[in-house]
């Protein structure tokens, strides 16, 4: 069918698909990157909608007559979205977190990279496994996950019923908390090594005065911290792929709290 034989209908079934999708695609990982060129994410946000509007054929959509009201409902769509999206970004932000917190022990606190996500300043460990999350990710499909998110969310909510309740607010707010556990959950093996390491130096430091502790204590927990990075990657990309699963778990029961009663 051509773009100039669309109903009026089909049309408001489009917009609304736009919102959901573009909401989503606005803060996911990958699709919402800041080096993704708008361009692209717009053609795909439109891609993605164009192809979901014919499994949407059959669905009844009535928009409220009042222009306020179908305001209101324009702007479920979009949280919708956003929600979907943010909710699924907080295990790459919790990685990253993991990061920072183990660069800060390694003495990496003053080496900060320009994070292009969000344009601020990372710690340089915090960047790198965040890079390294995101190659996980597109290993295991991830992406193919999330699209199959968005294409679920219409199934279980009709297009312009969105609901929040307090369910989903519950859902959010647990899985934004989650995040801080998440962190020292995945940074643990270099956390508890930096740790100790920083408690012998310390040990040493009062049982030898002499012994310039900073001079030797500085490269040493750069190269133990190093050396941990290295020797716990495979852990945390198992512990990652376990944590997808939880991900794809958490984006479903937030999307079914969504729906209408």
């Amino acid at each position: 069918m051509s773009l100039l034989q669309f109903s009026a209908l089909e049309f408001e079934k489009l917009l609304l698909i736009i919102l959901r999708v573009g909401g989503i695609m606005t803060v996911a990982p990958i699709f919402g990157h800041r080096n993704v060129p708008k361009m692209v994410k717009i053609g795909l946000i439109l891609v993605l909608s164009l192809i979901l509007l014919p499994t949407l054929s059959n669905v009844q959509v009535d928009l409220p007559p009042n222009l306020f009201a179908m305001a209101g409902v324009l702007v479920k769509e979009i949280a919708a979205g956003l929600a979907v999206g943010f909710t699924s970004l907080l295990l790459f932000i919790a990685v990253q977190f993991a990061g920072n917190i183990i660069g800060l022990q390694m003495g990496f606190g003053i080496v900060n990279v320009i994070d292009p996500n969000s344009q601020a300043q990372v710690p340089l460990i915090g960047q790198f496994q965040f890079i390294l999350a995101m190659l996980i990710f597109l290993s295991l499909n991830g992406h193919h996950m999330l699209i199959s998110a968005i294409s679920g969310s219409f199934q279980l909510i009709p297009l312009g019923q969105v609901t929040f309740t307090n369910l989903s607010a519950d859902i959010m707010v647990r899985a934004i908390v989650d995040t801080v556990s998440l962190a020292v959950k995945l940074g643990a093996p270099c956390i508890v090594t930096l740790f100790l390491l920083d408690v012998s130096l310390g040990i040493i430091a009062r049982t030898v005065p002499q012994m310039n502790i900073f001079i030797v204590g500085f490269p040493l927990k750069i190269s133990v911290g190093l050396l941990m990075l290295a020797t716990s990657m495979p852990i945390v990309g198992y512990v990652f792929s376990k944590l997808l699963q939880g991900l794809s778990n958490n984006v479903n029961n937030l999307i079914m709290a969504m729906r209408p009663a």
